[in-house]
């Protein structure tokens, strides 16, 4: 096996040695699988010489031993090896009724790997001799399939080989490149050395088929020295020769000497026409003021860096040239833009010596006229493999500091760098830097103002916040304070105030608005639901947890979560989620592993958390992390006045596509400020809802109202104002705004709980929960029986 894999690799004399050791510590005795291995060594080493006919000699020797062996695992494998023999002496027709015969024999007896072989021989062969066909591409395209996926490396490269040389003698050259770029870097990673030969000579005849003569010399080049290398790897002379007169490696040597010479035509005509360019380093200086001025036009940076590269690349006719630029932070150089001389980008730039730009970021310019001739520069095996032949490399400097490096370099003999393209470049240089540094400055202003603009936009203009009240002035106020920085933020109003709408004016208009705002209504699940809702699950967590979930907390990863009625969380959940205050880390449920998370905390609440936190509902610890920054929403009470433009927005949103919005009698809005307005703006909705649907005319007059708002409406003016205290206010009777809400959703259906809680805006169980905590009567609204029949519990009219 090792002489195989030294012999498929190039290394033909170390092949042998193994052989003659083995054939010395034998006996004849030899069991008859191991003599049929040393057999099959000799004939792929023997094969790898072009010794054709010995090699066909001992591989029919080997096939004899093991049909009379009854070595069947083997015969589809010597029978490759013979086909190869009858191959390479151009009887391509006795090579495919081999290989067919023993794969139609002995196909389930062999290894998958060689049957995979056989397959490609025999793909090989029926190329060879009909041509290219769709069927056998089709083939062909599933053995290479099924290499990559098996990683069969050996056969991928053969396979690959085979595709690209008849893609380029057809003429379709699309995907070849990349296709042989593989090969020799697979060949060159294994130590293969035979199909990295064949892969550079096929790059060889892509290039020149493309007229990228430079190119195509470099590939046939390197083919040509490894062929050496194999050569003079070969000590016996018989075998020697015998490798150097085969077809491909006399090809190569051939097509290399050819190009060569071309090469050398080339060279010497673009000698004569240096005198020429004498005549240009006038025109490259005079150029410098007509340079200056379009580098200064330039503001954006990214704009700019590739103009800087196309200017100096004309002016010195070099073939490449990069821009380095000093990172603020770490001081580093790192390469900001590459560049070709047709203009094209350059991508996956490594072919640079990085002691150069070291060198230059300290402020010294760098000529290197030949790099041959420079023993620093030549040890650097990216140049040489580059044929790199001459570097020019210039420090930018704008106010006496380097702000980065310009590096140019070219591979043409005849355009090497000398003192005049650095005087240039010098020059040049200087003109750059302070484009860049002017560049960076306007850059810096232009995010400076879209700062600015954002922030005023974020402190004026909250088009969800409609109203133009005192309290609406000082909820702006608020959020705009805020807005600046990243603290946490607690939301403290009745229910219907619009608490979602602050948190998401926060997000929108803070420094997280670019990523997700994820909102959580924690009174609207059971605490076992919200607990892996916001922290996530993993399988088998609970029954049910099929599979792994990720939290809404880590969803919301850099950007934020609203938290809405936290006071409704346990106090269990309320510890959870200090840690995630204090720690920035979650840990889904069922799992002990944390996992870091970057979020914005808002926090609302509906009830007196100050109250909640002294009777020991609500974690003080949680509550202070929270309350960084307090926004009390205004319930609508406070600010009537705005009671118009909401009327307005409402009926305007409602409005009937290609009809106006309905008007609104002045009596109405008289009458609408003095109500109470316990659900606050969500029940100032749902009444223009429902106003919009009962109302038959343009006009929505004072008759249209619901009978509440016009009876209720007289005394609803008088007595004490409510006051509010982080929580719903509290009327006269003791009653708070959010259970005078509740109970008349409950009255007005019945005591029916799910259409109530559509009405508030709420699903049943935070109803439920709501009515627990404000310990109204589970029955309440509901009618009594008795013997007279029904009788409601609270008497009441209903508004046609």
């Amino acid at each position: 096996t090792k002489a195989i894999l030294l012999s498929r690799m190039g290394h033909h004399s170390e092949a042998c040695l193994s052989l003659v050791h083995c054939l010395r510590h034998s006996t004849l005795t030899l069991a008859a699988q191991l003599r049929y291995m040393l057999l099959q060594s000799w004939t792929v080493t023997l094969l790898g010489t072009h010794s054709l006919i010995a090699a066909r000699r001992v591989a029919t020797k080997a096939q004899t031993l093991c049909a009379s062996a009854q070595l069947d695992m083997y015969m589809l494998e010597i029978a490759c090896l013979i086909s190869e023999c009858e191959a390479a002496s151009g009887d391509y027709q006795a090579a495919l009724s081999t290989i067919s015969v023993a794969l139609d024999g002995y196909r389930e007896r062999s290894s998958f790997d060689m049957v995979q072989l056989a397959q490609l021989r025999k793909v090989e062969y029926q190329i060879r001799l009909s041509g290219w066909s769709a069927p056998l591409a089709g083939e062909l395209e599933q053995l290479i399939a099924v290499a990559r996926r098996k990683m069969l490396r050996w056969h991928l490269g053969m396979a690959l080989i085979l595709k690209s040389s008849e893609a380029i003698q057809r003429g379709e050259m699309d995907d070849v490149e990349p296709s042989l770029r593989e090969v020799a870097a697979t060949a060159s990673r294994t130590g293969d050395k035979r199909l990295f030969m064949e892969a550079h000579y096929w790059r060889g005849r892509f290039y020149e088929k493309q007229l990228r003569y430079e190119r195509a010399l470099h590939c046939y080049r390197i083919a040509a020295l490894t062929v050496q290398e194999i050569s003079m790897n070969i000590v016996q002379d018989r075998y020697r020769k015998s490798y150097e007169s085969q077809p491909m490696v006399k090809e190569i040597r051939e097509r290399y000497a050819r190009l060569q010479s071309e090469a050398g035509r080339r060279r010497r005509y673009d000698v004569a026409r240096l005198s020429r360019s004498e005549r240009a380093s006038r025109k490259m200086l005079s150029a410098l003021s007509a340079i200056g001025q379009s580098l200064s036009a330039i503001r954006d940076l990214d704009e700019l860096l590739p103009a800087i590269l196309d200017l100096a690349i004309e002016n010195v006719r070099a073939e490449r040239g990069m821009v380095f630029l000093r990172e603020p932070t770490t001081g580093e150089m790192r390469l900001a833009s590459a560049r070709g001389m047709e203009g094209e980008d350059l991508e996956d730039v490594t072919s640079f010596s990085h002691s150069v730009i070291r060198k230059a970021a300290h402020g010294e310019t760098l000529l290197t006229v030949d790099v041959g001739k420079d023993a620093a520069l030549s040890a650097f095996q990216s140049l040489v493999l580059h044929e790199i032949k001459s570097i020019l490399c210039v420090p930018m400097k704008a106010r006496g500091a380097v702000v980065g490096v310009l590096y140019l370099d070219t591979r043409k003999v005849t355009q090497l760098f000398t003192e005049r393209e650095r005087s240039f470049v010098d020059s040049f240089a200087s003109q750059a830097a302070v484009a860049i540094e002017n560049a960076r400055l306007f850059g810096a202003l232009r995010s400076e103002n879209d700062r600015l603009r954002k922030d005023v936009e974020g402190r004026h203009q909250f088009e969800n916040l409609i109203g133009g009240s005192h309290a609406m002035r000082g909820l702006r106020d608020a959020i705009a304070s805020v807005l600046k920085n990243d603290c946490n933020v607690f939301i403290i109003g009745e229910s219907g105030t619009g608490k979602e709408l602050v948190a998401r004016a926060i997000h929108s208009n803070g420094p997280r608005q670019q990523r997700k705002l994820v909102a959580v209504d924690c009174g609207a699940l059971p605490e076992s639901l919200l607990e892996a809702e916001l922290f996530g699950h993993v399988r088998g967590a609970f029954t049910g947890a099929d599979k792994d979930r990720i939290g809404l907390i880590q969803d919301a990863d850099g950007g934020t979560i609203f938290l809405d009625e936290i006071t409704n969380t346990s106090l269990a959940l309320q510890a959870r989620l200090l840690r995630v205050l204090q720690e920035r880390e979650v840990r889904r449920v069922g799992e002990n592993t944390p996992r870091r998370v970057d979020v914005r905390i808002i926090a609302a609440s509906n009830a007196d958390v100050q109250r909640q936190v002294a009777e020991g509902m609500f974690r003080q610890d949680l509550y202070y992390r929270l309350n960084v920054m307090t926004i009390s929403v205004p319930p609508l009470r406070d600010r009537c006045e705005d009671l118009p433009v909401l009327l307005e927005h409402f009926l305007a949103r409602r409005a009937t596509r290609g009809l106006a919005p309905k008007a609104v009698a002045p009596e109405v809005h008289a009458i609408l400020a003095r109500h109470r307005w316990p659900g606050n703006v969500r029940e100032l909705e749902n009444l223009v809802e429902r106003l919009g649907v009962m109302t038959p005319g343009p006009v929505i007059m004072v008759d249209d109202l619901p009978e509440e708002y016009r009876v209720g409406s007289a005394g609803s003016g008088e007595g004490p104002r409510p006051g509010f205290a982080g929580g719903a206010g509290r009327r006269a009777d003791g009653r708070t705004g959010e259970q005078v809400m509740i109970e008349q959703a409950l009255e007005r259906f019945d005591g029916d709980k799910a259409k109530a809680a559509r009405y508030i805006g709420w699903n049943r169980q935070k109803l439920y929960r709501r009515m627990k905590l404000l310990s109204i009567p589970a029955g309440h609204g509901q009618p009594e029986r008795g013997r007279a029949g029904v009788v409601p519990i609270v008497t009441r009219r209903r508004a046609v």
